[in-house]
């Protein structure tokens, strides 16, 4: 059987930054338990402004009208759409995820348009935050990826508040632990399986 592969979205412009370094103990613990990691730092790419196609009609937002954008997205697109599981991150900006972040995603509506694209793909989040909004910041994407097909496991998230160095954050190091193992756990059983 092929390992879990899980894919990392960094949304935040610092490839080496405070909310890499929380997801660095979620990508130990997904090879711990022999998944495969891959990461995509959206700073790296060049991703254009969702258009709202959507807004004229469903069949006019998809892959193809994505295309004639011609950015980087349908590349990251086909990485997406062959991993098992995506964990999302990305610093709070104003209660908020990233702006990079929040643009990909909103990019995202191609695929779910293009007929469910995203079901049965596992999610995470790992979110850092200098003060507050770290909650708000992973319900607002956990509903949104949820609406798009994204299944979470239990511990879906990691977050740390106020730390520099997140190894200091002994609870958030835990959860980026418990993140891991629970995606390759969930990937592994629900390997086979089809959703509506």
């Amino acid at each position: 059987m092929e390992n879990i592969e899980v894919l990392f979205i960094n949304g935040s412009p610092r490839k080496d930054g405070i909310s890499m370094s929380l997801a660095s103990y979620v990508m130990r613990s997904v090879e711990k338990e022999g998944g495969k990691v891959k990461t995509i730092h959206l700073i790296d790419n060049n991703i254009k402004w969702c258009e709202g196609c959507v807004s004229v009609s469903r069949e006019e937002c998809n892959r193809e009208r994505c295309r004639k954008l011609n950015d980087d997205v349908d590349k990251i697109f086909k990485i997406l759409l062959k991993a098992d599981a995506l964990v999302f991150v990305t610093p709070v900006y104003w209660y908020a995820p990233s702006g990079l972040l929040k643009n990909f995603i909103d990019r995202l509506t191609s695929l779910e348009n293009e007929g469910k694209l995203l079901d049965g793909k596992i999610g995470g989040f790992v979110v850092t935050a200098q003060e507050d909004g770290a909650m708000m910041t992973i319900l607002s994407l956990m509903g949104t990826l949820n609406d798009m097909g994204i299944i979470f496991p239990p511990y879906a998230f990691t977050y740390s508040v106020g730390f520099e160095d997140v190894s200091k954050d002994k609870e958030a190091i835990e959860y980026a632990e418990r993140l891991g193992k629970n995606i390759v756990r969930m990937g592994e059983m629900l390997r086979n399986m089809r959703w509506l």
